[in-house]
């Protein structure tokens, strides 16, 4: 990012009210302030409850907040717009579509051809090892080969910003690591800015420039890790002390709000 370029995210002490059953107002975030550079990686993790899809939503555009501010790109957020892509935690793809059509869905919504989108979405599918499913069905896929299409889908907009709401949640541990292998290798290809929500400690070190921790009730920024691991990241990553430091950091951090909360309940 230069100096002259705004962030690709930045939200200034933010705060979202809830209603509760008993009428009263319940602060589920406060004075949130992060930073997201242009091209950065970056993780939030917290115990459940902390608002981190919450802050994702109203990244996007689709959820409003009572105090503080969010810009995208330079410019105040106020809806959905282009620029931003969304990979969600199901994999909430079309079932009546054959891949290649949910992959172009979003390009076809934008009005280009029917060759002109295949074209890209063959690109994407051969970029996520899907090349040979193109005329297969979501329910003929494993979970991960769903999140696969979903993350071609979303590239296939060509967006700036790619907002990931615990992505590989649903999926096998084993298919999970070659997914993160994956997605770090199709990021490092890019533009792109990340923001990804995850509640596992190794994935948000081991994709991320930066781990957000945050704390719940009101959902709070806690820490901001800068992760000084080399890139490209690989399973050899994983296995170098620096890791396993940082990880164990970010537990340390968690295990204490999990036990200072049960104390309190």
């Amino acid at each position: 990012m230069t100096e002259t370029q705004a962030p690709a995210i930045s939200i200034s002490n933010l705060t979202k009210f809830y209603g509760s059953p008993k009428g009263r107002r319940m602060k589920a975030l406060e004075n949130v302030t992060l930073t997201v550079g242009r091209g950065e990686f970056v993780s939030i993790i917290g115990p459940s409850g902390c608002g981190k899809t919450t802050m994702l939503k109203m990244v996007g555009g689709i959820l409003g907040w009572d105090e503080g501010s969010i810009e995208v790109l330079g410019k105040p957020v106020t809806g959905p717009g282009p620029e931003r892509a969304t990979v969600f935690q199901s994999f909430a793809l079309l079932p009546w579509m054959t891949v290649i059509d949910n992959v172009s869905f979003g390009l076809k919504v934008r009005g280009m051809a029917k060759p002109e989108r295949y074209a890209v979405a063959r690109k994407l599918l051969a970029s996520v090892g899907l090349a040979d499913f193109e005329t297969s069905y979501p329910r003929q896929l494993s979970g991960g080969m769903q999140q696969r299409v979903g993350l071609a889908r979303a590239l296939a907009v060509s967006p700036q910003l790619l907002l990931m709401d615990e992505p590989f949640s649903a999926i096998d541990a084993q298919t999970r690591l070659i997914l993160q292998t994956d997605l770090l290798d199709i990021w490092s290809k890019t533009d792109l800015s990340v923001l990804f929500i995850t509640h596992a400690m190794d994935e948000a070190v081991f994709l991320s420039d930066k781990v957000v921790i945050m704390g719940a009730r009101p959902g709070h920024v806690t820490d901001i890790i800068d992760v000084d691991l080399p890139r490209p990241r690989t399973e050899e990553t994983r296995r170098d002390p620096r890791f396993v430091e940082l990880t164990g950091f970010v537990w340390d951090r968690l295990r204490g709000m999990i036990q200072q909360d049960e104390r309190a309940a």
